[in-house]
């Protein structure tokens, strides 16, 4: 991978990460922005909340980060925490890239 490709997936992973942590609503200049992952931060990771935020995760990335396709999410309920990877397609990148994120 070259240095201009590190940098882009470098990029894009942090746009990523902005995006699923930041609560829709808390940027004045683009009140859509972010999303609402809190609201399942309590709830329990049943198959049909699972298949909620694996749909919002995909719809809020595949929105606000157009380089990037979502080719798979996985969840993982660890005590009090939930550990979402994810399997990504980046434009111009030849291999997929994972991601990890904790809420």
């Amino acid at each position: 991978m070259t240095v201009i490709e590190r940098d882009a997936v470098k990029s894009v992973l942090q746009n990523i990460r902005v995006i699923l942590t930041t609560p829709k609503g808390s940027d004045v200049h683009r009140p859509e922005f972010g999303s609402e992952l809190y609201r399942f931060i309590d709830q329990p990771l049943t198959a049909l909340t699972a298949g909620k935020i694996k749909a919002y995760i995909a719809d809020e990335i595949e929105r606000w980060e157009p380089r990037v396709k979502v080719k798979e999410i996985k969840l993982d309920r660890r005590l009090d925490r939930t550990k979402i990877e994810l399997l990504l397609a980046i434009k111009g990148i030849e291999n997929l890239v994972g991601q990890s994120i904790w809420i």
